[in-house]
C-alpha cells in the first residue's frame, strides 16, 4: 500500500516534466490535459482524468494547478484516488538542467481507495509498461520524449526534491474482503520540508485519525522523524522517529539497505508505559469484548506495559535478538528468529521467553482469584450446606476450526521459562513449557509446575498431517492440596486432602467441538489424608430410610469423615456428553454409574448406584445390615447453578421395589 501511494505521489512529478514542454510549446488547456494524462498512463499504467481546469502561472514563479483530478485503474471500475486541487511550483532552471526541483507540492482533500476482493486481488494491481525498471517509480531519461540527458548517465532515477510538500485533509479507505477487514484513515495531514531522494536529511510530520470496523470512535495517530533517502544507492535511514497512537508512543530508528538488490534492515523500538486495554481497542478488538474482559479487573486499575526491542532482517527472514516487555512490576525477556517460507522449506520460527516472576495480583479482583470463601468447620473443611449455590462453569466458546494447514506450513521450536507466577494468594513455581511443530505435528510439553503444594505436568500432541486432526494428551497431578484449591474451584470445597490424578485422552476432529465429541480415554484419581463432607450422601440415604418400614441410623453419621481409601476413575467413550462410566470408592461406600455433562446447556445427568459394602471392606460408614451390599438407585441430574441439595435424589419407585423384595426375602440385583 505504501509503495502504491508513493507511486502515485512520484507519478505527479511527471506533471512537472510535461509542464516544462508545455511552457515551450503551448498553453492550450486541452492539449495540456492530454499531454499530462498520456504521460501518467505511459509511466504508471493508471488513467488520470483532469475533470477541472488547468491553471499555469509564469510569474513570479512557474505554477501548475490542476483542479478536480481523478485516478483510475483501467482494469477496475472503482476510482483509485481523487483530489480537489493539486498545486506544483516548479523550478524551471533546474528542470532544464536535468533535475526536478519542486518548490512546492500541495494537494487538498486527497482521497485514496484501496480495495482487495475475496480472491486477494487489489484494485491497484496493474501491469506497469516499464516492467524492467529497477523500481516501480523510476523515471528514466528517454531521447524519444525529448528529455535532457542528465549529467549522471549511470543514474536510473531522476534527482527530485521538494522544498515544501503538503497534503491537507486527505483520507484513505481500506477494505479487504479476503480477511473481512475494513479501515478508514481521515484528516490526514502531511508536512515535509526539503524532501529529496539524494540522501540529504529532511523532516516529515504526518497525523491522521484511524477507525476500523470494530471501533466506535476514531483513534488519533501521528508520525514525525528525520529521513535520509538515497534511492540511487538503495538506502533509507529514519532517525529519531516518533509514532503515536492512543495510548502508545513508539520511538526508534530504522535503517534500510539494498533496495535495488538484496534488501536488509535493522533498527530499534521502545515504547512508553501504555494501557494494555487501550492498545487492544486501537488494534481492532471490539469494545464489547473489552468490556467483558475488563470486568476481571478492579475499577480504576489499568494494566500498564512497555516494550523495547532490537530487530534486523533481510529478504529471507527477521531476527529479534532482544525483546523486553515490562508488565507492571514484571519483566519478560525474549528472543526470536523467523525464516520465511521458500520453495524448499516451510517457514521456521524459533523463540525463547524467560521471566523471573510475573505478578498479576495488582490487576486481579481478589474474588476472581480466590473465590468467595465459605466458612470452614473445626476440621478445616469447607462445609456445603443444603441451600448453598455452587459457582457454575463459564459458558464454552464457539467451536474453532483446527488449522491443520497452518501446522503443515510452519516449523516452530521454542521454550518458555518462568520462575513463578503470582495471582493474589496463588503461586505457580518452576514453569517450563516447550513447544515444537514439525511436519504438521504439534507437541507441547509442560514440565512439573509447583502449585498448591503439589505439582502438575503433562503433554499434548496434535497431529495435523491428515484431514482430521488427531489429539492425544497425558496429564499427571501429584499431591495437590485441595484445601488451597477449594476456594478457586468450588466443586471441590466439600473435600480436603492431597489429590493425585492421571489423565489419558485421545480424540479426532476438524474443529474443537468435534474433538470434544470424540474424546476417549480415562481419568483416575485418589485423595489421601482426606476429610469429606458427606452431607449429600446423608441426604440421599435419609430419603431412602424414610421408605423403610424399620427406619435407619443415617442421622447418626457424622458430617465429616476421613476415609482410608478414596479414589476412582472416569471412562470417556465418544465425548463427555454421554456414555461416561463412573466408579468412586470411599472405604465401604461405592458409587458406580453412567451419564454425561452438557457444557452448552450447563447441566449434567447421571444414573448412579450407591452401595454400602459389608465385610471385608473397612466399615467406615456404619449402617444396618438391611442397607448393606445393595445397589441403591440414585438420579443425579441438575443444572450447574442449582442448589447443592437438588443435585442427587433416590429413584423412589425403584427404592420401594427394593424394600418390597427385602420384605419378601427376594433377591436384589
Amino acid at each position: 500500500m505504501i509503495k502504491k501511494i508513493a507511486r502515485l505521489l512520484l507519478g505527479l512529478i511527471l506533471l512537472s516534466i510535461v509542464a516544462g514542454v508545455i511552457l515551450l510549446v503551448s498553453v492550450n488547456t486541452n492539449r495540456n490535459k492530454a499531454a499530462i494524462q498520456a504521460a501518467v498512463l505511459s509511466n504508471t499504467g493508471y488513467e488520470l482524468n483532469i475533470a477541472g481546469d488547468i491553471d499555469i502561472t509564469f510569474f513570479p514563479s512557474v505554477y501548475l494547478t490542476l483542479f478536480d483530478v481523478r485516478l483510475k485503474n483501467p482494469a477496475s471500475p472503482q476510482e483509485l484516488a481523487s483530489t480537489t486541487t493539486a498545486l506544483l511550483q516548479i523550478d524551471l532552471r533546474a528542470l532544464i538542467g536535468g533535475e526536478i526541483f519542486i518548490r512546492e507540492l500541495s494537494m487538498d482533500a486527497l482521497h485514496i481507495n484501496y480495495f482487495i476482493d475475496a480472491n486477494g486481488k487489489s484494485n491497484w494491481d496493474v501491469e506497469t509498461p516499464d516492467s524492467n525498471s529497477n523500481t516501480s517509480f523510476a523515471l528514466r531519461s528517454t531521447q524519444q520524449q525529448g528529455s535532457p540527458v542528465f549529467a549522471d548517465t549511470n543514474s536510473d532515477i531522476v534527482a527530485a526534491s521538494f522544498e515544501s510538500l503538503a497534503i491537507d485533509s486527505a483520507s484513505i479507505d481500506i477494505q479487504d474482503l479476503s480477511r473481512g477487514l475494513r479501515y478508514s484513515i481521515n484528516n490526514l495531514n502531511l508536512v515535509s520540508s526539503n524532501t529529496n531522494i539524494e540522501g540529504n536529511p529532511f523532516a516529515t510530520n504526518v497525523n491522521f485519525t484511524f477507525l476500523n470496523n470494530g471501533m466506535t470512535k476514531p483513534i488519533a495517530m501521528g508520525f514525525r522523524g528525520e529521513i535520509r533517502a538515497d534511492i540511487n544507492a538503495g538506502n533509507i535511514d529514519v532517525q529519531n522517529f516518533n509514532f503515536n497512537f492512543t495510548p502508545i508512543l513508539l520511538q526508534g530508528d530504522l535503517k534500510i539497505r539494498g533496495l535495488n538488490d538484496a534488501i536488509t534492515f535493522d533498527g530499534s523500538l521502545s515504547s512508553n508505559d501504555f494501557d494494555v486495554f487501550g492498545l487492544l481497542q486501537t488494534i481492532g478488538i471490539r469494545e464489547s469484548e473489552l468490556d467483558a474482559t475488563s470486568s476481571l479487573f478492579p475499577i480504576g486499575e489499568k494494566l500498564l506495559a512497555s516494550v523495547a526491542l532490537r530487530f534486523s532482517g533481510d529478504e529471507f527472514g527477521v531476527n529479534l535478538p532482544e525483546l523486553i516487555t515490562q508488565l507492571s512490576e514484571s519483566r519478560i525477556e525474549a528472543e526470536a528468529e523467523i525464516r520465511f517460507a521458500s520453495n524448499l522449506s516451510p517457514a521456521n520460527i524459533s523463540y525463547e521467553i524467560v521471566s523471573n516472576q510475573i505478578d498479576i495480583s495488582p490487576f486481579l479482583n481478589s474474588e476472581a482469584a480466590t473465590g468467595n470463601a465459605m466458612p470452614a468447620n473445626g476440621n478445616g473443611i469447607i462445609v456445603i450446606e443444603p441451600n448453598d449455590v455452587v459457582t457454575s462453569l463459564p459458558v464454552p466458546a464457539t467451536s474453532i476450526v483446527i488449522l491443520s494447514e497452518l501446522l503443515n506450513s510452519i516449523n516452530v521450536l521454542g521454550s518458555i521459562a518462568i520462575d513463578s507466577i503470582v495471582a493474589n494468594d496463588l503461586l505457580f513455581s518452576s514453569i517450563n513449557l516447550f513447544t515444537n511443530i514439525e511436519d504438521g505435528l504439534l507437541d507441547i510439553e509442560l514440565q512439573p509446575v509447583t502449585i498448591f503444594e503439589g505439582s502438575v505436568a503433562g503433554n499434548i500432541r496434535l497431529d495435523g498431517s491428515s484431514e482430521e486432526a488427531a489429539l492425544s494428551t497425558q496429564f499427571v497431578i501429584s499431591q495437590l492440596n485441595l484445601a488451597n484449591l477449594a476456594p478457586s474451584v468450588s466443586r471441590l470445597n466439600a473435600v480436603t486432602g492431597n489429590l493425585d490424578v492421571e489423565v489419558n485422552l485421545t480424540a479426532t476432529g476438524r474443529s474443537t467441538s468435534e474433538v470434544m465429541d470424540s474424546l476417549n480415554g480415562s481419568t483416575t484419581f485418589a485423595i489421601t489424608e482426606n476429610n469429606v463432607d458427606i452431607g449429600v450422601i446423608k441426604q440421599v440415604f435419609t430419603a431412602i430410610s424414610a421408605l423403610s418400614p424399620n427406619g435407619g441410623t443415617i442421622e447418626q453419621w457424622p458430617d465429616v469423615i476421613r476415609f482410608a481409601e478414596l479414589g476412582g476413575f472416569i471412562l470417556l467413550n465418544h465425548g463427555i456428553s454421554e456414555n461416561q462410566q463412573l466408579n468412586f470408592r470411599m472405604d465401604n461406600f461405592d458409587i458406580v454409574g453412567t451419564g454425561g455433562i452438557d457444557l452448552e446447556q450447563q447441566n449434567f445427568n447421571y444414573d448412579l448406584q450407591f452401595s454400602i459394602l459389608g465385610e471385608p471392606y473397612l466399615q467406615t460408614i456404619q449402617v444396618d445390615e438391611l442397607y448393606r451390599d445393595i445397589s441403591w438407585p440414585v438420579e443425579c441430574a441438575a443444572a450447574f447453578k442449582d442448589e447443592v441439595n437438588q443435585y442427587c435424589r433416590p429413584n423412589f419407585t425403584q427404592v420401594r421395589e427394593i424394600f418390597t423384595q427385602l420384605g419378601t426375602n427376594g433377591v436384589i440385583d
